[in-house]
């Protein structure tokens, strides 16, 4: 969907798997070390979402705690114990760095490995238990 170039942090570039899924592919290194490895060092959930405030409160209120926070712009959660990190920025940022249209076409439902309830978030997240 968009093509790996160079960036302030890396490289990176957005892909698209064949069941719609979009993911961001970001590398840190900025210079050319070799050949690529298949191997993830880090899986980060990035939301995007109407109002980033609001949204964080939310998600402090169900027990998260803040590692990081711009402001409206980002939030990102201190997951201890966990494979992933899970990010709150600005739906229209979000869109634009994806390519994507801001009106979206995806899944708003994430299911998880976890004994707490099922809920639905402020922009219609459906978290669940598979």
């Amino acid at each position: 969907m968009k093509p790996v170039k160079k960036s302030l942090w890396g490289y990176g570039g957005v892909v698209q798997a064949p069941d719609g899924t979009i993911c961001t592919l970001a590398a840190s290194s900025k210079k050319d070390t070799g050949s690529a490895e298949r191997k993830v060092d880090e899986l980060v959930l990035q939301l995007g979402v109407e109002d980033v405030k609001a949204s964080k409160q939310f998600y402090v209120d169900r027990g998260l705690t803040v590692a990081k926070s711009f402001g409206g712009k980002y939030v990102e959660f201190d997951m201890p114990g966990t494979p992933a990190t899970l990010t709150l920025l600005g739906r229209k940022a979000l869109a634009k760095n994806a390519g994507v249209s801001l009106e979206g076409t995806g899944s708003h439902r994430v299911a998880i490995r976890s004994a707490a309830a099922p809920f639905t978030d402020p922009d219609g997240f459906c978290w669940e238990s598979p």
